[in-house]
């Protein structure tokens, strides 16, 4: 059942970040940094801060929705690929900007979502 839960939530947060993430990309594309991943990982790490201090007793709802819904919504995989195309075009102040930004940026979101 577990299982079930995780591929569902996961699946659900995967296709959110994809449709928003067009959606974004539709309004940055002259960006000099990855706009939708970085808003979308920010945006990810509020709402888990939230999550997380509602503090659900459910452990297995806690869970499924804090590593699957939550997991598919945000990606440090697509980050990483980001910051390191930005490293390998020698685009090094962009892609030190993005790295900090991203760390910075959802580190906080995810500590403000915890104070909602």
């Amino acid at each position: 059942m577990m299982t079930a839960g995780f591929m569902i939530a996961g699946g659900i947060g995967s296709v959110l970040r994809f449709w928003l993430g067009n959606i974004i990309g539709s309004k940055f594309k002259n960006a000099c940094i990855p706009a939708s991943i970085l808003i979308i990982n920010i945006l990810g790490s509020l709402m888990l801060g939230i999550f997380v201090s509602l503090d659900i007793q459910q452990q297995m709802l806690s869970t499924v929705i804090g590593t699957g819904f939550f997991g598919g919504f945000t990606t440090f995989s697509t980050f990483s690929v980001e910051a390191v195309q930005l490293l390998v075009e020698k685009r090094l102040k962009a892609g030190a900007a993005y790295i900090i930004l991203t760390m910075a940026c959802c580190v906080g979101g995810f500590w403000a979502g915890s104070l909602v």
